[in-house]
């Protein structure tokens, strides 16, 4: 068999020309869950789910219930169909890896599986997940369901909220991808809601966006970021204070303020280079964020390199203390603020 992709999957469905068993993973949530609905609703005949229609959790089930679900004959429908939701395959018992292998080498006909990794995050470059993957490309389908790229996504996003009454540009797509972040699921609740808001027939505009669209995380700690960068200590320890009233992680609040202080050496290195400030986006992981090297950009040319190495050993101190000491999360995040304006303002 082999590693297939969306629009192979696309394919076999609609010429119902399927394998017997599936893997599907990758970052792009929405994608994974559309089509093992797709997979349900068209092979199996509405009424006999019952009994041809067999859902599995890792976190409940065993993998020999799977094993057995699927040697099940189908009742009023072309297939029995198996969906098997967050089992942990690659830390599977040995006697188990076998029994799963052999499955894999002799799928029954009559039955279509699918191993849904939902919460589970599988990372093709580990080992364990690497070998996993293979078995299911030797003898089944694996299916990598990557986020869109930025430009299929403001498609979608523009399709879909033409699908709802309203219009809306490209660019302003892309700015809801901005503060909303990549994720369909988001991206296509903050759509429905823009359109209520617009009205049947109205334009989705920046302001709409501004006015209620929620903002991710990242996008409210890049928003800290940007009041550090320009001076203003006070709006930053003000909107931390905010989202550690909000529940955010420190770990993850610093994570995020340490990237875009990343974002600003890599531009600045780029540009020093020749090169345009999104240069980096060719060497690390930028997909669909490469407007953060651009708004990295804007701030290389006022920072000198003094500045920065300061900056990451402010960083490297933080860094260990959240890790390794019990000081108050928040407490630590505010000294690193007024270090690093304090750092910005010489």
């Amino acid at each position: 068999m082999a590693q297939i992709f969306e629009n192979d999957l696309k394919r076999q469905i609609k010429e119902k020309n399927m394998s017997n068993c599936y893997l599907f993973y990758g970052s792009e949530d929405y994608l994974k869950q559309f089509y093992v609905n797709r997979i349900c609703s068209k092979f199996v005949t509405r009424g006999s789910e019952t009994f041809s229609l067999r859902r599995y959790d890792g976190k409940d089930n065993t993998l020999d219930e799977v094993l057995e679900g699927a040697q099940s004959m189908p009742f009023m429908s072309e297939y029995c169909v198996v969906v098997a939701h967050d089992f942990p395959l690659d830390t599977l018992a040995a006697d188990q890896k076998k029994q799963l292998s052999e499955f894999l080498k002799d799928t029954p006909d009559t039955s279509i599986t699918v191993f849904w990794m939902d919460s589970i995050t599988v990372n093709p470059k580990e080992s364990k997940w690497k070998s996993v993957i293979d078995n299911f490309t030797k003898y089944a389908e694996a299916v990598n369901f990557e986020k869109p790229s930025m430009r299929e996504l403001k498609r979608i996003i523009c399709a879909y909220a033409a699908k709802n009454g309203c219009k809306m540009e490209e660019r302003t797509a892309e700015y809801l991808i901005e503060l909303s972040g990549d994720s369909l699921n988001v991206l296509f609740n903050e759509t429905v809601k823009l359109c209520n808001y617009a009205g049947q027939g109205g334009e989705i505009k920046r302001e709409h966006i501004d006015s209620i669209a929620v903002r991710s995380l990242e996008a409210r700690v890049f928003d800290l970021s940007k009041l550090i960068l320009v001076h203003n200590a006070q709006g930053a320890l003000e909107l931390l204070h905010t989202l550690m009233l909000q529940k955010a992680e420190p770990i993850d609040v610093f994570g995020v303020i340490l990237m875009s202080f990343a974002d600003i050496y890599r531009a600045k290195t780029a540009v020093s280079g020749g090169e345009n400030a999104t240069y980096p986006a060719k060497l690390f992981d930028y997909r669909n964020k490469e407007f953060r090297l651009t708004n990295g950009g804007r701030y290389a040319s006022k920072i000198s390199n003094e500045q920065l190495r300061e900056c990451f050993d402010c960083f490297a101190e933080s860094d260990r203390q959240l890790k390794s000491t019990a000081q108050d999360g928040e407490m630590i995040l505010e000294r690193l603020i007024v270090r690093l304006s304090l750092i910005l303002a010489l």
